[in-house]
């Protein structure tokens, strides 16, 4: 985006001349975030840009400016079109009743405009209070009116490698291929949670709510003193939970806290994967272990906010 921003500030560079390929959303956006003032009208499209009053006649007078070749719309300047009206030999073809009425609409507003001949055309970037065009206000733009992610903070500024970042997002999203999900598809599911053998299997349950699950919260939280932020049957979800518990924490431990809950339930995945696919039974000892290996390994590797909190 920011090219097109050069070539319409700049047209005199040598690449201006240049057909950029631009994705249709990257076009549509500069389109709608760009405004122009005219003075001489030398650079500013008459068809396409914003000058009329903050909108462009792709605005105002739809029905008829489909009427006009694309050869001209994207081409023919204020300046040309306002020049004996030239902009009427643009429009090809029968005046629909609604081009009709746009037609006069323009007309009319037109024959008050006045061309400022020596000023130069102004192009204001609409998202910045300076006009001037940055890729962090085109970035935010694009993302407006986007759903927020509420954990991603969590998850992707904590320390852990980034396959197990991966499934955390996976598993806030509700997107892990447990039982629920795979009989809402007609696919082989197991019947019980593999972990516990007393309920159905959903991630929420899986990592969360199985007592199995919580027994493992409970005995790895323990190492670092924070068996007290052991999960229960509250009714709350996986990410409320840690939502509230890591300001339970105090803030020299949280970083290490939060890549402390993407390690415990990474295993718990794991360990749920081996008793699905390998025919191993659940067992405290051998997740634990596991657990406590890649803890340290996570510190050795740069983890410093899980070294400050592992013993």
């Amino acid at each position: 985006m920011r090219w097109l921003w050069l070539k319409k500030t700049q047209p005199d560079r040598p690449w201006a001349g240049f057909d950029l390929q631009v994705h249709p959303n990257s076009l549509a956006m500069f389109s709608i975030s760009v405004c122009s003032i005219v003075g001489s009208g030398e650079r500013t499209l008459f068809w396409t840009d914003r000058w009329l009053h903050g909108k462009s006649l792709t605005d105002l007078a739809p029905a008829l400016v489909a009427l006009v070749p694309k050869r001209f719309l994207n081409r023919r300047t204020v300046l040309e079109a306002l020049t004996n009206n030239g902009w009427v030999c643009d429009i090809r073809g029968g005046l629909s009743i609604e081009a009709l009425l746009e037609y006069f609409q323009i007309w009319d507003i037109l024959n008050e405009f006045q061309l400022s001949l020596g000023v130069e055309d102004q192009h204001l970037w609409a998202p910045s209070v300076t006009g001037e065009f940055s890729c962090k206000s085109a970035y935010v733009r694009f993302f407006t009116g986007a759903v927020e992610f509420e954990p991603w903070k969590l998850i992707w500024k904590s320390w852990t490698p980034p396959r197990c970042k991966f499934f955390m997002w996976l598993a806030i999203l509700n997107r892990c291929w447990t039982a629920d999900r795979l009989a809402r598809r007609g696919l082989d599911h197991p019947d019980r949670c593999p972990l516990c053998d007393q309920a159905d299997e959903t991630i929420q349950h899986l990592l969360f709510a199985c007592v199995f699950a919580r027994g493992i919260w409970f005995s790895v939280l323990s190492i670092t003193g924070l068996q007290q932020l052991t999960p229960n049957q509250d009714g709350q979800t996986l990410q409320e939970w840690w939502s509230q518990a890591q300001f339970e924490v105090t803030p020299q431990c949280r970083k290490g806290f939060n890549s402390l809950v993407i390690l415990i339930a990474w295993w718990l995945w794991k360990h749920r994967n081996s008793c699905v696919f390998e025919g191993a039974s659940p067992s405290y000892h051998v997740i634990l272990q596991d657990i406590q290996d890649d803890a340290k390994m996570w510190c050795m590797a740069g983890a410093k906010g899980l070294s400050s909190l592992w013993p």
